[in-house]
This record gives C-alpha cells, sequence and structure tokens, in this order.
C-alpha cells in the first residue's frame, strides 16, 4: 500500500482527524520512521490496541512494508480476551496507548518502549517473551479473528499481497473520484480496514477517522445515535460501511426529521443479514445502500452491490477474482483466499472454502445469503428454520434495537428483543401478530421477551462486527422459553 501513496501528491489530504489534516507526506515520513523502529528493535509479531487514529495506520503499513505478522486487537475486549489474543498469537511486541493499558496483562511484560516521532509520540510498545510460538502458513503479515459466533475464534492468516488484491477489486466494482470516507467500524475490523482504508486509497481519497468515542460507540456498541448522526453530519463523508444496527441508527434519524448529509454517494452495509425492507426504507430517505456479502477467509468481501450493478434482495455480484457455487445449498468460494488458520497445518493453502452459509447464486454472478448452516434451528417439532429471516423481518420494523430467535428443543420460535423504552410492549406484540400474518405457520414467533438491556460484547453475547452468539445466547435464555402446556 505504501507505494500507492508515494505516487501520490506528497501535499494530498490523507487523513482527517478532528485536530487537523495528515498529509501523504507527513504519513510516509511517520511510516518509515516506524519502519526503522521495528528493524532496529528485531521485532517479529505485533499486536495493534489503538483507537481509530492514524497511528494504526502507520504502524499497519509499516509492519506491511517490512512483511511482519500484525494482529489487530479489539479495544472493547476484555484483559482476559485480550491476554488469549496476546498468548496465542505469540506477539513479541504490543503497540498501545495509555487508553488502554488496563487491557494488557502485565505478566508477560519484559520491556517498555515510549515511542517518540510525528503521529506516533503517544503510542507506547510493550516487549513480550512470548511463552509460544505459534504455528503459521508462509507470508502470513496479518491475522484477524473470527467472530466466533459459535465457538472459540480461529485467527484467520491473510498475507498483504491478497489484502491488497481484495480492496483492489472492491475499487475497481465501486469506481469513485478521490472519495472522502468516513470509518465507522473499528480499524481493527477487516472489513473496514481493506474496504474502508485500502481501497479508498487505492482511489486516491481521504479518510475520516473519529475517535470511536465522539461516533457514539461504547466499547464495541453504538449507544448514542444523537452523535453517531451529528459527526456524519459535521464530516459530510461521500462513503462508509455499516452493519445493520447502524443503518437503522440512519433510518430512525431521517424517519424522525432529522437531517442527513446529501454528500453521500454509496454506503455499503454487511455483517449480518439484512433485510430488503429495511433497505428500501434506506432508500426511500435517499441514502444510496448497497449491501454487500464476505468473510474473514475471502479477506473481508466476497460480493457487493453498487451503483452500476445492483439487485435488490441480494449480497451483490461476486468480485472478479473469485467464484461462487452451492452445494447442497451452502455456498462455495473458489480462488485467491487466506492462507490457513493459525496453529492448523491442514487448513493451509486452500482455494476452496465451504463458507457454512446458506445461498444461492443466480447464473450472472448475485449472491443471496439465507442463513448461517450452523444457526439453522430446528425445533421440537422436526421443522428446520433461518434464524435471520425472521430476525431481519423483525429488525426492519424499527422498533428494536436487537433481535434474536432461539428455537432448538422448543416446540416454536422465540424471540429475546431489545427495544428503546419509547417502544411500547403493545407495539411489539403488533409487530409480532403482523409478521407471522405472512410467514409460514412452522415460522410463527410464538413467545417474546424483552431485554432490559442490549446483549453486549464484553457478556460474550454479540461480535465486534455485529452478530449475535447463538451458543452463548441459548445456553443462557432457552430456560425462560420452556415449552408451555397451552402451547398449540
Amino acid at each position: 500500500m505504501l507505494e500507492i501513496l508515494k505516487a501520490r501528491d506528497p501535499n494530498d489530504a490523507l487523513i482527517h482527524t478532528p485536530t487537523g489534516v495528515v498529509s501523504c507526506a507527513q504519513f510516509i515520513q511517520a511510516t518509515n520512521e516506524v519502519k526503522q523502529w521495528l528493524m532496529t528493535q528485531q521485532v517479529r509479531q505485533i499486536g495493534l490496541l489503538l483507537d481509530n487514529e492514524p497511528a494504526w495506520l502507520v504502524w499497519d503499513l509499516a509492519a506491511q512494508e517490512l512483511g511482519l505478522c500484525l494482529v489487530p486487537l479489539p479495544t472493547f475486549f476484555s484483559t482476559e480476551q485480550t491476554s488469549h489474543i496476546v498468548a496465542t498469537a505469540g506477539l513479541t511486541h504490543v503497540v498501545f496507548s495509555d487508553a488502554y493499558a488496563g487491557l494488557l496483562s502485565d505478566g508477560l511484560q519484559c520491556h517498555e518502549h515510549t515511542m517518540t516521532g510525528d503521529l506516533v509520540a503517544h503510542c507506547k510498545v510493550r516487549q513480550l517473551e512470548p511463552a509460544a510460538q505459534p504455528l503459521l502458513p508462509d507470508n502470513t503479515h496479518k491475522i484477524t479473528f473470527t467472530s466466533g459466533s459459535t465457538g472459540t475464534p480461529k485467527g484467520v492468516c491473510l498475507s498483504s499481497e491478497h489484502s491488497v488484491l481484495v480492496a483492489g477489486a472492491i475499487a475497481g466494482r465501486v469506481p469513485q473520484d478521490k472519495p472522502k470516507h468516513l470509518c465507522t467500524l473499528p480499524l481493527s475490523t477487516l472489513l473496514e480496514n481493506l474496504a474502508g482504508i485500502y481501497q479508498t486509497w487505492i482511489q486516491q481519497g481521504t479518510v475520516i477517522l473519529l475517535p470511536l468515542a465522539e461516533l457514539g460507540f461504547d466499547g464495541g456498541r453504538l449507544t448514542s445515535f444523537p452523535l453517531f448522526i451529528e459527526a456524519i453530519n459535521q464530516t459530510q463523508p461521500n462513503s462508509m460501511i455499516t452493519v445493520p444496527a447502524l443503518l437503522m441508527a440512519l433510518v430512525h434519524a431521517g424517519q424522525a426529521g432529522m437531517p442527513l448529509p446529501d454528500s453521500f454517494t454509496f454506503v455499503a452495509v454487511g455483517g449480518a443479514r439484512v433485510a430488503p425492507s429495511l433497505v428500501e426504507q434506506a432508500a426511500a430517505l435517499g441514502l444510496p445502500i448497497y449491501e454487500g456479502y464476505g468473510l474473514s477467509e475471502a479477506a473481508s468481501v466476497v460480493s457487493i452491490n453498487t451503483p452500476q450493478q445492483n439487485r435488490a434482495g441480494t449480497s451483490g455480484k461476486v468480485l472478479d477474482h473469485i467464484t461462487v457455487s452451492v452445494e447442497q445449498g451452502e455456498l462455495i468460494v473458489e480462488g485467491p483466499l487466506f492462507l490457513g488458520y493459525m496453529n492448523q497445518p491442514n487448513s493451509w493453502g486452500q482455494t476452496r472454502y465451504a463458507t457454512g452459509d446458506l445461498g444461492e447464486v443466480s447464473t450472472d454472478g448475485y449472491v443471496q445469503v439465507l442463513g448461517r448452516k450452523s444457526n439453522l434451528l430446528i425445533t421440537s417439532l422436526g421443522r428446520n428454520i433461518a434464524p435471520e429471516w425472521l430476525e431481519g423481518e423483525l429488525f426492519a420494523s424499527g422498533l428494536f434495537a436487537q433481535c434474536v430467535i432461539l428455537g432448538n428443543d422448543l416446540p416454536y420460535c422465540a424471540a429475546l428483543l431489545f427495544a428503546p423504552a419509547s417502544v411500547s410492549d403493545e407495539q411489539i406484540v403488533s409487530c409480532i401478530q403482523t409478521l407471522n400474518a405472512r410467514i409460514p405457520e412452522y415460522a410463527h414467533v410464538k413467545r417474546w421477551l424483552r431485554l432490559d438491556c442490549p446483549l453486549a460484547v464484553e457478556q460474550g453475547f454479540w461480535t465486534e462486527n455485529g452478530r449475535p452468539k447463538r451458543l452463548a445466547i441459548a445456553q443462557a435464555f432457552t430456560e425462560q422459553f420452556n415449552p408451555i402446556e397451552d402451547y398449540q
């Protein structure tokens, strides 16, 4: 990526922050200085624990230039989760700021460096003595951990070449002239890293980095819609990447009469199934929403709708460097893929990957995702139901911030719901009745529970990119939906 930046005008605005602008020349100089420091310190594998800020990208590209292995560390993980990744990934160094020092265990520390230099002077680097060295495929330059929605997260190993290939494929599919992109997901999220930062820079654009708290986030959760809306109105971006919860925030704001920027030309939504009715509501407000589909093993993006190629109800057309087919209802991706999983040599070198997603592909390459194969609910009456289908429909009502459907070991579907205090129980009942009236009887939602607070990442119930951890949720809540005698 640094070679792409070197070809730009040195005075180009590369990054906008709340305190000013970082020019191309300034960024390249800072990256070269960090690169020199990394070589001097003989860093092998480095963790990155920073907010959405220029320093994150300086360390990222410096490590990329040296072919080092970099592991993004989510800032909203617990100390235990962070320690687990640090240990299992065999990190020799961790870059952090004082705000996140509490997430690092002192157990393995052997030295701490304080940085100097433009853009990274606030950074500290903790040198570690790793207990074990993980098994990694050759050319592993970044390890991103899967969401772990049904089990222990896996370390997905990626090369820089593959990452840039995918970013270039997205840029080729979504042509924009020097776009201004607002990062609304943590930079530790691979999707924002590749489809946000890299592809924007490939198109000679500028990225806007705001601390997550200034975007209305508390940990991994959006808790202040007004702050989020205020941020996008102040920055007037051309593009951004959203998950369904963020898209719902935009729709709620627009429907409530709040002003939305007219600067948008492309807003991608992904990370979980999106109900077509939610996309329609956004379009009615003039928001250029385009759904996509991807997974970490394919460097985050497999298919995407664009202004030139857009089909409602789908997750877009497959990118040119890969193909997608369907076998027994499951989507299969073939082409350049991840290098393999950390500590799993039998997974290395794949060019064909069974995604675990149920779906369909049209003859002209548009993907429709129906749900996760592993998420498929099997009720005690023997019915198979994709929970994402019902969740998407309930979510699109605009009443709920979270919806999770349970059904395994139950004779019916049950819903866990979190809604703002302004939503009455009567509205919830009416919404469920409306849904049940238009779906088959076997999928009817017969019971529901209103949550006092949303399910959170910190509780182990939610992933950083907005997906429910279904096994943990089912274990915690299914007993509250025990079969009732009067069930019919």
